[in-house]
C-alpha cells in the first residue's frame, strides 16, 4: 500500500512538473514575442528618424543655391565653383552642431558595420554606383586629422567622414546688387 502511495505522489509530482514546463516554455515564447516586438519598434523608430535626418538635409540643400550647386555639380561628376562654409577647413568646428554631410562622388552614406537591421540601413551602407548618395543631416563629435566625427540617426554609433563632405547647413547669401536693365547707360 505504501508503495503504491509513493507511486502515484510520484506521478503527481511528474504531472505537476510537465504543467510548470509548459507555462514556463509558454512564459518565454510570450517573452521572446514581446522582445521581437519591441525590437521591431525600436528599428521603426530608428527608420523614421534616419528617413527625417535624409529629408531635413535635402531640404536645406534644395532650398539654398549654392549647397544645390555643390550638390547637382557631384551629380554630374563635376567640380562646383562655389567655395562654401566647411567646418575645419573654413569655419570653425563646433562639437554638437548639426551639420550636411554630402557627397560628391560614390559613397556607402552610413558605414557597413555596425547598422541597424533593415533594408533601409543595408541600402545606406552600400555604395552607389554612379552618383553620389542623397545628403544626410549629422551632428558634429571632433575632428580626428583630416576627418570628423559624427553621429547620425542612421547610425548606432560615430563614425569618422572627411571633412571634405561637411557642408554648414546655412551658406552665406550672394548679395550682389540689384541693376536695373539699362543701368551702366
Amino acid at each position: 500500500m505504501k508503495k503504491l502511495e509513493f507511486v502515484t505522489e510520484l506521478a503527481q509530482y511528474k504531472v505537476l512538473l510537465a504543467i510548470f514546463g509548459v507555462l514556463a516554455a509558454w512564459a518565454s515564447f510570450e517573452g521572446w514575442k514581446w522582445n521581437q516586438a519591441q525590437h521591431e519598434k525600436y528599428i521603426a523608430q530608428k527608420e523614421e528618424a534616419c528617413q527625417q535626418a535624409i529629408e531635413t538635409a535635402s531640404n536645406d540643400v534644395q532650398s539654398d543655391r549654392f549647397l544645390k550647386s555643390v550638390y547637382y555639380a557631384g551629380l554630374m561628376n563635376k567640380k562646383s565653383r562655389f567655395q562654401l562654409k566647411q567646418p575645419g577647413i573654413n569655419t570653425e568646428f563646433q562639437a554638437n552642431k548639426d551639420y550636411i554631410l554630402m557627397h560628391s562622388q560614390p559613397a556607402s552614406l552610413i558605414p557597413e558595420s555596425p547598422r541597424y537591421e533593415g533594408s533601409l540601413f543595408a541600402r545606406l551602407s552600400k555604395q552607389t554606383d554612379n552618383k553620389p548618395p542623397a545628403p544626410l543631416i549629422v551632428t558634429g563629435k571632433k575632428l580626428v586629422g583630416e576627418q570628423a566625427e559624427v553621429i547620425s540617426a542612421c547610425s548606432p554609433k560615430s563614425f569618422t567622414v572627411s571633412r571634405e563632405n561637411l557642408y554648414e547647413t546655412t551658406q552665406p547669401i550672394d548679395v550682389t546688387p540689384y541693376l536695373p536693365p539699362f543701368s551702366s547707360f
